[in-house]
């Protein structure tokens, strides 16, 4: 009987079902495991299933039952690659689930923040407008959507899918890739050009060895100082440290982050400290979590593991 074990099934809430494999098998569910706790966990495992909880060396060398690793997201940087190959694991992902809802939580955040939004409810909140001598209460610039321009870095599947979403909104769209994408409403720039020119700056690309800290304060301060970056990748591609400087001596124009180095994040890290501004929004890792995102993780996950335990493999990435 094949024993499955899902270390840490509470990165998904209870009420998304898991559909379980068709064939006998035994499913274990842990809502979370610590590094204690692992190797006791992955023992006599044949599927290991994890979000965020790093599979390495040591866990596959101590554990030569598991053969299949299904990480229950698109990006798979907490798994050793290399050592799953040494050791004959094949590792699977969730493509093609979060482009819509990322996509959409990039665009409420340009919209939310070129409109100021914040300011202007904070305005009613604290009886600004009930003072006022006329029908609307005056404040900060409220800036269009339209005819600004979108920088995407990475035109991935979620990066394209945010650019069509801005380019129907009439924004010009911009973009710096590692190869020419075709896209019909998109132009290719260099990276140091979109810097310059973009109004909104969305980051779409992977994190390595050559994105860890993509944006620092020589990047932020190339930027437009009115500009707007939105980061919903991952943390670590822009320096926490700098772009707190940044917004702090209002080198640019504001920030949304959805992703953070450290998750969750400690009391003292950087970007805590400038949650509470007006041109700040910091939202705890949820720009892909719609309702309809997380059914459709759920159910490419369920397939991932029914075709490997079957002997047809799916969203193999090792």
């Amino acid at each position: 009987m094949k024993r499955i074990v899902y270390l840490d099934r509470a990165s998904i809430p209870e009420r998304f079902e898991i559909r379980k494999p068709s064939i006998e098998h035994q499913w274990v569910d842990h809502a979370s495991t610590s590094y204690s706790e692992l190797l006791e966990r992955c023992r006599d495992a044949d599927v290991l299933v994890s979000n965020k909880v790093k599979i390495g060396e040591a866990v596959l060398k101590a554990c030569p039952t598991v053969k299949h690793i299904a990480v229950s997201a698109t990006g798979y940087n907490v798994i050793d690659i290399e050592a799953c190959q040494r050791h004959g694991v094949s590792v699977s992902n969730i493509p093609s689930y979060a482009a819509t809802t990322v996509a959409e939580h990039v665009i409420t955040s340009a919209l939310c923040l070129r409109r100021e939004l914040i300011h202007y409810r904070a305005n009613v909140i604290d009886g600004d407008w009930q003072r006022s001598p006329t029908f609307c209460s005056f404040g900060k610039p409220i800036n269009d959507i339209s005819n600004a321009t979108l920088g995407v870095v990475g035109l991935g599947e979620i990066g394209l899918e945010t650019a069509k979403k801005a380019h129907a909104l009439g924004m010009k769209v911009i973009y710096s890739s590692r190869s020419n994408k075709n896209c019909s409403f998109a132009k290719r720039v260099g990276f140091k050009y979109l810097l310059r020119h973009s109004d909104i700056i969305s980051i779409h690309c992977s994190l390595n060895s050559d994105t860890e800290n993509l944006i620092a304060a020589t990047e932020l301060a190339a930027m437009k100082g009115t500009a707007i970056l939105i980061n919903t990748a991952r943390g670590g591609i822009v320096n926490e440290g700098d772009v707190v400087d940044a917004i702090n001596s209002n080198v640019i124009g504001a920030i949304s982050f959805d992703t953070l180095i450290e998750e969750p994040p400690r009391p003292d890290s950087p970007l805590l400290s400038i949650a509470n501004k007006e041109n700040v929004i910091i939202t705890p890792h949820t720009g892909w979590a719609s309702e309809q995102a997380m059914q459709s993780l759920s159910n490419i996950l369920s397939d991932n593991i029914e075709g490997f335990l079957l002997g047809s493999p799916i969203n193999i990435v090792s």
